[in-house]
């Protein structure tokens, strides 16, 4: 399926209407079309390249195989995408949290070497960014961490708050630009 360097929203629907009937030219129409936005937003939710790729091979995966839940009247294509997105890479998220915090097995405690300066600074980052979140107005702290810490949607955390969308994410935007400011000044760039 040809798709015009300036195609609009009809163009979109008719690729998923095709992505939909099995079309894999379409699919490839798509992927060209939008794997810079879903990959920018992979590398910024992750912050690391690989995994950055596995979620971006991951999407269009999910577009493929389940390409006929788009539906028109919920949205553009592109914010279907980006929520998708969005939504695998939260769930990505979570699931390195699990890992993570997961307790070790025996066997791999004496394999297991820690790099005392390493957890030294660590530490020492962790306090940092804590202290930078203590530094925040209660409403944005909240909004920041219902947000990052628990992985809720701009409308999750408006709802939960029960505060209007627009207000979150300022709350969000202003903290998250006061964060930014104060660790810069604290830990350098």
């Amino acid at each position: 399926m040809d798709l015009p360097k300036n195609a609009d929203a009809r163009d979109d629907l008719a690729v998923m209407a095709a992505i939909a009937a099995g079309d894999r030219t379409a699919l490839e129409a798509l992927y060209d079309r939008y794997s810079p936005m879903v990959y920018a937003l992979s590398r910024r939710m992750l912050r690391d390249q690989t995994a950055a790729d596995d979620l971006l091979s991951d999407v269009f995966i999910e577009l493929w195989r389940r390409g006929e839940r788009f539906d028109a009247s919920r949205g553009s294509v592109p914010s279907y995408i980006a929520t998708l997105t969005r939504s695998r890479g939260i769930d990505r998220l979570r699931s390195l949290a699990r890992t993570a915090s997961a307790p070790l097995r025996d066997e791999s405690l004496g394999s297991t070497r820690v790099d005392p300066g390493q957890a030294i600074a660590t530490d020492e980052r962790t306090r940092h960014v804590r202290h930078a979140i203590d530094t925040l107005s209660t409403e944005q702290r909240e909004a920041v961490e219902l947000a990052f810490f628990e992985g809720l949607s701009h409308s999750q955390v408006a709802e939960r708050l029960g505060r209007p969308l627009g207000t979150i994410k300022t709350h969000i935007r202003q903290g998250l630009i006061h964060l930014r400011d104060l660790l810069r000044t604290q830990v350098g760039d």
